[in-house]
């Protein structure tokens, strides 16, 4: 091999390499970025607890200071004890919070969303949520954890603080499935119809949770599994409680 081979493979070597480093640096850097933007969003729209208002289990939101930001926002996400407390978003369509941030910048850690199908009050049978699958947890990259036995049980509370309620939810089915899965359902023909759906459901579920629903409404959190991109991981909870507020 002469000289002038070995140096353009050198040449050729090196510009991969760099450009890969500059690919991971890169994606470092919008997650650092987008990650700190969702914090500095939490201070602002989680108001300190007073005496008056004590505190409760679910973050007390200003929704007031997130709708100047972004009136998309629909309502909170929070899971006591997991990294999930994020604001959640509504688009006109599944691809415009895929990757943009709240505040409506490019970035690769995207939004917490709703479906634009659902009903932005949560009023559907199945309201579906999409956040990315993050290495560092955060999004929805803590949700893989669910497939512990102990994790889903220590974690199976779920809020979504609105303006005008707190809705909360209860764990009961984690499992992968097809992208184009019937767990995507969002609207039943009749009462029936979903709870032959709720109990199929609760079977695929990877973690011993509870009995199936039979009625009511739940909620889908969806994420990619890190691994084949037609799976997606998911969890699913129901609603147990509304509590409403002024």
């Amino acid at each position: 091999m002469s000289n002038k081979v070995r140096t353009l493979i050198f040449i050729i070597a090196a510009v991969t390499f760099v450009a890969s480093a500059s690919k991971i640096v890169w994606t470092y850097y919008q997650m650092h970025v987008g990650n700190s933007a969702y914090r500095e969003l939490s201070e602002i729209a989680t108001p300190e607890p007073t005496e008056e208002e004590p505190e409760n289990p679910w973050p007390a939101i200003d929704f007031a200071a997130l709708h100047e930001i972004n009136p998309d926002i629909t309502a909170w996400l929070f899971i006591p004890g997991t990294p999930v407390t994020y604001p959640i978003l509504r688009g006109p369509d599944n691809n415009a919070y895929l990757r943009t941030t709240f505040d409506k910048k490019p970035n690769i850690l995207g939004s917490i969303f709703q479906d634009y199908r659902n009903d932005a009050e949560f009023l559907d049978s199945n309201t579906v949520i999409y956040g990315h699958n993050t290495r560092n947890d955060s999004m929805f990259g803590s949700l893989k954890k669910y497939k512990e036995q102990e994790y889903a049980w220590q974690h199976k509370d779920v809020y979504v603080v609105r303006k005008d309620a707190v809705l909360i939810y209860e764990v009961f089915s984690v499992y992968e499935t097809l992208a184009t899965s019937d767990t995507y359902t969002i609207q039943f023909e009749d009462e029936e119809s979903f709870s032959e759906y709720l109990e199929e459901m609760t079977g695929l579920t990877v973690v011993p949770l509870g009995r199936a629903p039979e009625e009511g409404r739940i909620i889908t959190l969806s994420t990619c599994t890190g691994g084949d991109q037609t799976m997606r991981l998911v969890l699913q909870a129901k609603l147990v409680e509304t509590l409403h507020h002024s």
